[in-house]
């Protein structure tokens, strides 16, 4: 019975961690609809705000660190007239990780 109860409170906490998948192509297509009007979103892009930082910049000043990028990302932005859901946020974050690679 003991090992009936863990296993199930294992799988409750792997199902609540797990809840939300990050989703790189989700993330990049964020980023072109929502941030590219400001942000160079892609290695090769532009912008047209020249004040505000690349997304490799961005990855760079958190060492590419996921948790660090979404927090980052969560956070309010001097020029953003909008937020992020978590969510988006995450998928955001995994689509910046790949820029240092």
């Amino acid at each position: 019975m003991k090992i009936f109860a863990l296993c199930c409170a294992g799988l409750c906490l792997a199902a609540v961690s797990g809840a939300h998948a990050t989703d790189v192509e989700a993330g990049k297509l964020l980023a072109h609809q929502r941030c590219a009007a400001c942000h160079i979103v892609a290695p090769d892009g532009r912008n047209e705000v020249g004040d505000a930082p690349p997304f490799v910049v961005i990855g760079r000043k958190f060492d590419f660190n996921y948790d660090s990028i979404v927090l980052a990302l969560m956070g309010p932005h001097r020029k953003m007239n909008f937020s992020l859901r978590r969510s988006d946020a995450e998928d955001i974050a995994a689509y910046i990780g790949t820029l240092g690679r």
